[in-house]
């Protein structure tokens, strides 16, 4: 079959290898869609800590099943596949915390993934329900996208958002757009903070009831005027964590650190007493739940939240390096891969 397959940090190529076997308690899927995330060319360019080589990247994936051994899909119907893999048993999966399992696995990262004509589901995910049978109405490459709808569905749950919050979300890439629906889709209320013109549009396209130009714009003044936020999702490593930020928040509001930053930015000093005496809470969200992901193909399959604006170029495996130099250029949003 062919695939993606990465041997060392630029070294990605589309080669013959091997169709995988469904392992025993897992599954087979045809793939039909694998959306590209920014981390698959973080990967591709420079490696990632939970990287594991030669690998098969893509965790945005939707296929057919061929083959199962267990869970509730069946062979012939059309799946999108939560990326983790765990054991099920440790005291974060107990508890639901499935991201944070103990000896984490991730498709794409440490186990091959779906930029690839067929790829195996591992029993740690299908034990987890990690397989999620999708209607006949959603397109492919609509609920490829179900994953990073996922994080921004954490991300809500992590930092509390619900009815009438006014959200601060910075970032108007496709995670802080995503983070933009899923706050309206709340009752929430999205302000989002983007420089790009293009992506203020697109903010407000996917419901935000405000944009604000960090450049031109006083945010903290268009805050107080709106009587601060309850909720602040950093959806950009360029967002800056500071005091400033925190005298926007309302009494007990949320500060949900989204996005990752680099290792040289991730230090910040705080004025805990803003902590302590308006009762503030900073909370990190990391990845997604299989609940979440369930959540997310939910919101998808129910129109609760309309996707369609963020896909902006399908295109065939062999194309997925232009894919990557799309969205690294900021012309494209996400592009899915669709042909195999």
């Amino acid at each position: 079959m062919k695939a993606a397959v990465l041997r060392s940090p630029g070294d990605l190529a589309i080669e013959d290898v091997k169709e995988p076997e469904r392992p025993k308690g897992g599954a087979l899927i045809r793939v039909d869609a694998c959306a590209i995330c920014p981390t698959d060319i973080k990967m591709a360019r420079r490696g990632q800590r939970d990287l594991a080589y030669p690998r098969v990247l893509g965790h945005e994936v939707v296929g057919t099943v061929v083959d199962i051994d267990g869970g509730e899909a069946a062979v012939g119907d059309r799946v999108q596949v939560w990326p983790g893999i765990c054991c099920g048993t440790c005291r974060s999966c107990l508890k639901g915390q499935d991201n944070m399992c103990s000896s984490q696995g991730i498709i794409g990262f440490n186990y091959d993934g779906g930029f690839a004509q067929y790829m195996a589901v591992p029993p740690g995910n299908l034990r987890q329900g990690g397989v999620n049978v999708l209607s006949k109405d959603v397109p492919s490459e609509l609920a490829s996208l179900a994953e990073p709808l996922a994080c921004c569905v954490h991300g809500r749950d992590m930092a509390r958002t619900g009815e009438g919050d006014m959200v601060l979300i910075f970032g108007a890439g496709p995670m802080g757009l995503m983070s933009t629906a899923v706050a309206k889709a709340a009752g929430g209320v999205p302000i989002v903070v983007e420089p790009s013109a293009e992506r203020r549009a697109a903010a407000e396209a996917m419901g935000a009831a405000r944009t604000l130009d960090p450049g031109e714009d006083d945010i903290s003044a268009a805050l107080r005027d709106l009587g601060g936020a309850d909720v602040a999702v950093l959806a950009s490593a360029q967002a800056d964590i500071g005091d400033g930020l925190l005298r926007l928040m309302t009494p007990r509001g949320r500060v949900c650190v989204f996005s990752g930053l680099p290792k040289d930015a991730s230090s910040r000093t705080l004025d805990l007493n803003q902590l302590h005496y308006r009762e503030l809470s900073l909370v990190g969200a990391y990845g997604c739940t299989s609940t979440s992901n369930r959540e997310a193909v939910r919101l998808i399959s129910s129109g609760a939240v309309d996707l369609r604006p963020l896909i902006s170029r399908t295109l065939p495996l062999e194309e997925l390096e232009y894919g990557f130099r799309l969205i690294e250029s900021r012309k494209a949003l996400k592009c899915v891969v669709t042909k195999f």
